[in-house]
């Protein structure tokens, strides 16, 4: 679909926009409601495929499933634009999903331990706040920086859009102290 039968920066031409993203990424959205769905079924066959991994590469296991469920769903909405250049080059891109699990699982303790005075405000906001915040502060970049007649550099607007919604949700949702929970069903 396109939206040329509407006048640029109108309410009509958002919601085209918002329509034919809509069509475009209902297969990726699906897919993820799922996967959150049936989450603790996912979790239960990737804790019995973990024993056959060697004990020295676990820790390898949620980033790799995290790479790969976002893969699945980055990949069915650029399947046309795999080789387009952003941050990274557009097919690349999961990886830093993959990394960002691995640091934020890996060194939670220490990422806890580090933005303490951080948690220690955000705790005094209302969850369903932050929540709001988390959700809210990356679509309304997203309208800011896509205020264009034509959008430029949409590659490196996606990327960025979603490194600050990993960051947003990853801020709102990591526990104060203590374990973050990966092996709780």
């Amino acid at each position: 679909g396109n939206c040329t039968s509407h006048r640029v920066k109108t309410l009509g031409m958002y919601l085209c926009s918002a329509f034919v993203a809509l069509k475009t990424l209902i297969g990726p959205i699906l897919f993820m409601v799922l996967v959150f769905v049936f989450r603790k079924t996912v979790y239960g066959l990737i804790k019995k495929f973990q024993t056959k991994i060697p004990e020295d590469f676990r820790f390898l296991l949620n980033p790799i499933v995290a790479t790969f469920i976002f893969t699945i769903v980055w990949s069915g909405s650029h399947y046309s634009t795999s080789r387009t250049m952003g941050i990274f080059q557009q097919r690349s891109f999961p990886v830093v999903i993959g990394l960002f699990t691995f640091f934020t699982t890996t060194y939670y303790k220490e990422i806890q331990s580090y933005l303490s005075d951080f948690f220690e405000k955000r705790d005094a906001i209302p969850k369903l706040l932050r929540y709001g915040i988390a959700i809210g502060l990356p679509m309304i970049l997203s309208l800011i920086i896509t205020f264009q007649d034509r959008v430029t550099s949409v590659a490196l607007k996606e990327q960025f859009i979603v490194i600050v919604s990993l960051l947003c949700g990853y801020l709102v949702l990591i526990p104060r102290k203590g374990n973050i929970n990966l092996n709780k069903k």
